[in-house]
């Protein structure tokens, strides 16, 4: 199968561009480069030993976009491209309107006028908002309550619509909390500027680029007064991606919605002290206010995605935290 990954050199795209490879796929990758590294490519060769096929191209570039599929036979894009932080949402929310949204629909345009039928669209659960109750599921009513949640949720509507007047085949997937590393120890999340995310935060901060981990919240009505979120292993989101695609070889009308995450939840205190007993790792950490946007707990409802896809995590925040020593060790960070 021939696959465009958008963002995929990204945290995500990069992993999965593994494992694509390494299945016998010719994956094509198009990304800006705005948050991420083009030395990923080499290190996604030596891993797979595979040739890949790249162009920096930003969605926002239209003409580049369209000339860009030009000629080409896509079976399937796997749409990664974006800005993810949610802090940074609420900041700048016409950079996310542009990057997210305007992007996306540009995506959409020139895949309807080159025929190209079928996306999976790297979705999140911030489309939820502050969950009314937890485990959440599929139909859990959307209320996004930041930026960052309402641009997905945008994006979601074009597809669906898209899907109903019979020009899109779709899955999305919204992620919970991706975290860890490839088992090479050679590919890691290199996203720039200080990490939204709480395991590339702390990986940062084990190498130096931080004094301490700033923790947003104490008095959540959680286990430990700490927020509590799905954290699920990057190996795993890949797998489900992978297990998403056998969807639509059966060349009928696809238009599906899952949530991906592992079904529990683990609170940051909880994550601080993991790390010190499978990493031998102290973390050093300070209490701080409550973020915008941020909700107490959340994590996902796995019925669905285990009844329709046959799919449910199989990795542990332990496997998680040994993910991060061996990226270290690989490194050379610690001994």
């Amino acid at each position: 199968m021939n696959i465009l990954l958008t963002g995929g050199l990204g945290y995500l795209g990069s992993h999965l561009a593994i494992e694509l490879l390494l299945a016998g796929h010719k994956v094509l990758i198009i990304d800006n480069l705005s948050n991420s590294n083009i030395g990923i490519l080499s290190k996604i060769k030596k891993i797979t030993k595979k040739n890949i096929f790249f162009k920096k191209i930003d969605l926002l570039d239209k003409k580049k976009l369209i000339n860009f599929f030009r000629n080409k036979k896509i079976n399937l894009v796997i749409h990664l491209a974006g800005s993810k932080s949610v802090e940074e949402s609420e900041n700048n929310l016409i950079k996310y309107y542009n990057n997210n949204i305007v992007s996306s629909l540009n995506l959409l345009d020139v895949m309807n006028k080159n025929n190209v039928k079928n996306i999976i669209f790297s979705s999140s659960a911030t489309v939820y908002g502050y969950p009314e109750k937890v485990p959440i599921k599929e139909s859990h009513i959307k209320k996004p309550n930041n930026t960052y949640g309402f641009t997905k949720s945008i994006i979601e509507d074009l597809i669906f619509h898209m899907g109903k007047k019979k020009l899109l085949n779709y899955v999305v997937l919204r992620y919970f909390n991706p975290a860890g590393f490839h088992n090479s120890g050679l590919i890691s999340d290199k996203s720039k500027g200080i990490p939204n995310n709480l395991f590339p935060y702390i990986f940062q901060l084990i190498k130096g680029k931080f004094n301490l981990l700033k923790i947003y919240g104490n008095n959540y009505n959680t286990r430990d007064g700490t927020a509590a979120r799905d954290y699920i292993h990057i190996e795993d989101l890949v797998n489900a991606h992978i297990v998403s695609m056998n969807l639509f070889k059966a060349r009928q009308k696809i238009s599906f919605v899952f949530n991906i995450g592992t079904g529990s939840s683990t609170t940051v205190l909880e994550v601080v002290n993991a790390i010190k007993k499978y990493s031998n790792i102290h973390i050093k950490y300070k209490f701080f206010p409550r973020r915008q946007g941020d909700v107490p707990e959340i994590y996902n409802d796995i019925s669905f995605a285990g009844k329709k896809l046959k799919w449910k995590s199989k990795k542990t925040i332990k496997d998680i935290c040994l993910s991060l020593t061996n990226l270290l060790k690989k490194k050379k960070d610690i001994k």
